[in-house]
């Protein structure tokens, strides 16, 4: 398997995909990823919630916050593969915490990750749990190893430097027989392969679905992986793989992905009733769940 990390720390050569707010490269293996890393030694590890606007509650409550079956899914996810009961869980970029306070309703522990001043106040001040603005690689979590039972990074490999060291420090954070759960986009998927196409026949003109899946924005989308790409990410972190698959499902309302591709308020009213239609017959399976598990001590 590629080192990841290591081709990211030496980008060279020319982008395959010259897109609007991104450069992405893609390796000799396959691996696809933007030419960008998060200054991340420039966050400070104090949560500042002076920033927290009406509109940004608004924001995360609304449109962060707003897909109940996606959580329903992850709260699933984790019931198929451990009592949630009395466990301790992490949850790696959680947002508004909105999943950390369905499992604290259920009998967890919960501590969150957020490295959004404004999330991680909310998240904090909202459901009353401990939030942590410090990324999971930093020293301060090395007293945390082997402490909790369920590990989460829902919508967030995507978004890190450098993916295999994300995991590896998750994946230190479990406990013998802990899981680690993920998703996130999947490039073996019908948008990621649309857009290439539509990239290709028009020589870089229309990337369509390309737009909306990278960015070099900071927190933008750095890389998109495959299966065979995340499978080799989970082995490599030292846990065996229980569940990997790709589903559907969309982050937010269709119409924050229509104003990416079509950048017009009326066009969007337009196609959003079609847009809702076509998915309600064709669910197309987007993302990728990846759940590993640590393996017991041998006594």
């Amino acid at each position: 398997m590629e080192n990841f990390d290591e081709l990211k720390h030496q980008t060279s050569g020319k982008p395959k995909y010259k897109l609007t707010h991104a450069n992405v490269f893609v390796s000799p293996g396959g691996f696809h990823y933007v030419d960008h890393l998060d200054p991340m030694e420039d966050v400070e590890p104090e949560i500042d919630g002076s920033a927290l606007t009406d509109a940004e509650i608004v924001y995360i409550e609304k449109s962060l916050q707003s897909n109940p079956e996606r959580l329903e899914n992850q709260i699933a996810a984790v019931k198929r593969h451990t009592p949630i009961t009395g466990k301790k869980a992490l949850d790696i970029g959680c947002g508004g915490g909105l999943f950390l306070s369905k499992l604290k309703a259920e009998g967890a522990d919960v501590t969150g990750v957020e490295l959004s001043d404004t999330r991680a106040y909310y998240a904090k001040t909202k459901h009353g749990f401990e939030v942590i603005k410090r990324t999971i690689e930093d020293d301060y979590w090395k007293s945390f190893h082997g402490a909790f039972d369920i590990v989460t990074l829902w919508d967030v490999i995507e978004h890190v430097n450098f993916p295999l060291a994300t995991l590896q420090a998750a994946a230190r954070m479990l406990k013998p027989g802990g899981i680690l759960l993920i998703d996130t986009p999947c490039r073996d998927a019908f948008y990621h392969r649309f857009g290439e196409f539509t990239y290709q026949i028009s020589a870089g003109k229309f990337p369509t679905f390309l737009n909306t899946m990278y960015s070099a924005k900071p927190f933008g989308h750095k890389q998109i992986l495959s299966l065979a790409e995340m499978k080799n990410l989970l082995e490599s972190a030292g846990l065996e793989v229980v569940e990997l698959q790709r589903f559907h499902e969309l982050s937010f309302p269709y119409g924050f992905y229509l104003k990416k591709l079509v950048r017009s308020e009326l066009l969007v009213r337009v196609l959003l009733p079609f847009v809702r239609i076509f998915f309600a017959i064709f669910p197309i399976r987007n993302k990728m769940l990846a759940i590993g598990r640590k393996a017991m001590r041998i006594k």
